[in-house]
């Protein structure tokens, strides 16, 4: 019995590092993920991404970043061969895609949260042949072409060179939420003293609130009020009801006088 029991046990133990191994190993990033379409983009920051995390196109999963570095710009903007110092720093962030993929334009490329306790994704927009529509993403044919600014396919890639592509980054909600309670500590512990004060005097049966929770002579009082508010209001609602009873009666007699 001891035996089955271990057999399970370590049937079990495999099965879940065979599991752990697939996620690690397999997917997007992993050391044996096949390599697919590599395409470059530079940002100012490199906030909270890593090697490994996720790139979407139009919030599907398109492919990894696999790559992350430090280039130098001149006083223009170009970047510089490696080891040349510059005027400025980028980082630059290479994408491993799952396929050939062409960008307009009109493309955008976004590191963000997916959702707040999510990880950071970069989410690119590899942009449309025409405008969109900002509210339906409908294509307007009838306007003006958008030229492709990079053809990413392996075949383009190995033949000729494409121009950088330039991303921007939107902040981490949880670092922006640090930053807000850091900036406002002073404010924030004033207000935590003001409602520990105020709980304070309730507890202690100061003020008309606290007396009404601590006394129970407040209790009857209010429970008194509220029931003669009641008796008042049935009274009310009694004579309207025999007031509308007796309205039939009042227009007859009124009909009646006014004959003579």
């Amino acid at each position: 019995m001891n035996a089955i029991k271990y057999l399970i046990v370590g049937i079990l133990f495999i099965s879940s590092l065979a599991i752990v191994g697939y996620f690690t190993i397999l997917t997007d990033g992993g050391p044996l993920q096949k390599k697919g379409v590599e395409a470059v983009v530079y940002f100012p920051n490199a906030e909270g991404v890593k090697v490994g995390n996720r790139v979407t196109v139009h919030g599907v999963p398109y492919g990894y970043i696999s790559k992350i570095d430090l280039v130098q710009i001149d006083e223009e903007g170009r970047f510089l061969p490696r080891g040349t110092t510059g005027v400025a720093t980028k980082v630059e962030v290479t994408l491993t895609l799952k396929g050939p993929i062409k960008i307009y334009e009109n493309y955008s490329a976004t590191i963000k949260n997916e959702s707040l306790l999510s990880g950071r994704i970069i989410a690119l927009d590899p942009g449309s042949r025409f405008n969109r529509d900002p509210k339906t993403m409908e294509m307007d044919t009838d306007s003006e072409e958008i030229l492709v600014l990079s053809d990413y396919t392996v075949e383009s890639t190995k033949t000729r060179s494409t121009p950088p592509l330039r991303g921007n980054v939107t902040e981490d909600p949880l670092v922006s939420l640090a930053e807000l309670i850091a900036e406002n500590r002073g404010d924030i512990r004033k207000t935590f003293i003001n409602v520990a004060e105020i709980t304070s005097k309730i507890n202690r049966g100061e003020g008309t609130l606290g007396r009404l929770i601590n006394e129970n002579e407040m209790h009857r009082n209010v429970n008194t009020t509220l029931t003669d508010a009641q008796i008042v209001l049935r009274e009310l609602r009694e004579g309207l009801e025999d007031f509308r009873e007796q309205a039939p009666v009042t227009s007859f007699i009124r009909s009646a006088l006014s004959a003579f």
